[in-house]
């Protein structure tokens, strides 16, 4: 039972990502249009809708070199797959160490949202601990 419930858990995480990533990205384009002319943010949209070369990955800034760019990590299912270099200008406001999520498309940097904590990290240890008097909990 317990193998069933890892699984539920991984496919709902995994559908959260999913859905993050395209309200992201879908907040990416509309974001887009006031910045570029109507015609490249339409191209834009048609790719980003199509679901072509999009991917979405757990990012950790590296580091940011001579505060011009900023190196991340990309990581999918906690695997270090590649790593992006962005301008500065695009990520003001991350740090050394920050967890992002990451969306990229033909090797452009598309969204970059900052997270609390890495998706899946554990609980604190205060939470995670069970009362021996509620087993009920562990059946949901």
């Amino acid at each position: 039972m317990s193998q069933r419930q890892q699984t539920t858990r991984r496919t709902v995480l995994r559908t959260l990502g999913s859905l993050s990533a395209v309200t992201l990205t879908t907040s990416a384009v509309a974001g887009a249009r006031s910045d570029r002319d109507t015609a490249q943010s339409e191209s834009v949209a048609a790719t980003a809708d199509d679901g072509c070369d999009v991917n979405q990955y757990i990012g950790v800034v590296d580091r940011i070199v001579d505060g011009e760019h900023v190196v991340i990590l990309l990581e999918d299912d906690g695997e270090l797959v590649d790593q992006h270099v962005a301008p500065r200008s695009e990520l003001e406001d991350v740090d050394e160490s920050d967890i992002l999520l990451v969306v990229i498309k033909d090797d452009e940097l598309l969204v970059a949202q900052q997270l609390p904590k890495r998706p899946g990290e554990s609980m604190p240890e205060s939470r995670n601990r069970r009362s021996a008097s509620d087993p009920a909990e562990d059946l949901s």
